[in-house]
């Protein structure tokens, strides 16, 4: 039963269009059901909550500014709903890490297909399908925004990445079919952030799991699958861009600045002028203020968690995400049955906080699931002794 509502509630994921969305329902039978029968939380994973209570708190007091403003409820609101996901995911997979991080892994791919799906079609389509699934021309699918969506696939993707490394795929034509779609649908959301994203998370995981793999066999076969992936790439990149529409759209978005980053009262002009103003204003400017002050919103996850949170707040959130790349390090160089997946997981978490310079991410679920992710697996890593025995299945060994 906690599997099964794990996975649903991950599987549901692909429609997000709608508040609260179906995943957000599920989490709560979810959670009903991860109480009932015994949720247990391990002391290495208490600076998780610590931090996000903490950041939560902040908030609540900032809030106090503004309370008349419903949409400032909201966000509240939501940052402790995200929060207590985090938790939940990370004393779920503490618990019986091997096979938890795996059904975390199949219900997200479930989601990511379907999701990926509907956006291609939405894209390609035309008339009022095309708007709804598509309406800036860019594949978002059931999602609010691409660069979400996009983001939202990334961690599949590197987990199937990290199944073809590690040769698990029982059905290997299937997992490069679906690759492919989430690969080509990554591309036609036209998210720079998202690019950027995927290549660093898919660079930090072929490398770590050389550079940590003891075996010359393991080396050579993660050479080789590394260009064979670059390659094929390739040539999926150039038959898309033979198309004039989409040839036209990637010009424009592949620049490393547009118009709206520059100037005095672009992005990064608005994300310099509100520093002074923060420096007074210890409870911040309050949630969802930012661009009452400035006009737009700051496209600054650690900018954001200052201005909505207050100092307390930034200065939580800010520790949490170092903290989460610290134990990230520590997880990944200690050998475990689940190695690989803690370097799967960590690539992603580097490459989507590192995303949060460039946009606001703090009420991502994605990002969320891979914060507990991580602490969940770094928990259990910290138990672990080399008297326990390695599982016993080779398809699940470490890099």
């Amino acid at each position: 039963m906690r599997d099964a509502a794990i996975w649903l509630m991950l599987a549901s994921a692909f429609v997000v269009i709608i508040e609260p969305a179906p995943v957000d329902l599920f989490f709560v039978g979810a959670l009903i059901i991860l109480v009932a029968t015994g949720l247990r939380f391990s002391v290495a994973a208490v600076p998780l909550a610590v931090f996000l209570l903490i950041y939560n708190l902040a908030g609540m007091v900032s809030f106090l500014q503004v309370y008349e403003d419903p949409r400032a409820a909201m966000f509240v609101i939501t940052s402790t709903y995200m929060a207590v996901s985090a938790v939940v995911m990370g004393g779920y997979i503490a618990d019986d890490p091997l096979k938890a991080i795996q059904v975390v892994e199949r219900g997200w791919m479930v989601a990511a297909v379907i999701a990926s799906v509907i956006a291609l079609g939405g894209y390609l389509a035309s008339g009022s399908l095309h708007e709804i699934l598509s309406p800036i021309g860019r594949a978002q699918g059931l999602f609010k925004d691409p660069n979400v969506f996009s983001t939202f696939i990334i961690p599949p993707t590197i987990l199937s990445i990290r199944g073809f490394l590690q040769g698990t795929h029982r059905r290997k034509i299937l997992a490069l079919i679906n690759l492919m779609i989430l690969l080509a649908a990554q591309f036609l959301a036209f998210s720079r952030g998202a690019w950027m994203n995927v290549v660093l998370a898919a660079i930090l995981l072929v490398g770590l799991t050389f550079m940590l793999s003891p075996d010359p066999k393991m080396r050579t076969r993660i050479m080789v699958l590394a260009i064979g992936g670059f390659v094929l790439s390739a040539l999926l990149l150039a038959i898309m861009l033979s198309n004039p529409r989409i040839s036209a759209l990637f010009s424009e978005r592949a620049n490393v600045m547009n118009y709206y980053d520059v100037g005095e009262t672009g992005r990064f002009g608005n994300q310099l002028r509100s520093i002074p103003m923060l420096l007074v204003r210890p409870n911040g400017f309050g949630p969802v203020q930012f661009r009452h002050y400035l006009g737009h919103d700051p496209h600054n996850v650690f900018l954001n968690a200052f201005a909505s949170f207050g100092w307390l707040g930034g200065i939580a959130y800010l520790t949490m995400v170092v903290s989460t790349l610290v134990i990230g390090v520590k997880s990944i160089l200690r050998r475990s049955p689940w190695q690989s997946y803690a370097i799967a997981i960590f690539s992603c978490f580097v490459a989507v906080a590192l995303q949060g310079v460039q946009i606001d991410t703090e009420h991502w679920r994605h990002f969320y699931w891979l914060l507990g992710a991580m602490w969940g697996l770094f928990a259990a890593t910290y138990t672990l002794t080399p008297q326990v025995p390695r599982d016993a299945d080779a398809d699940d060994q470490p890099a």
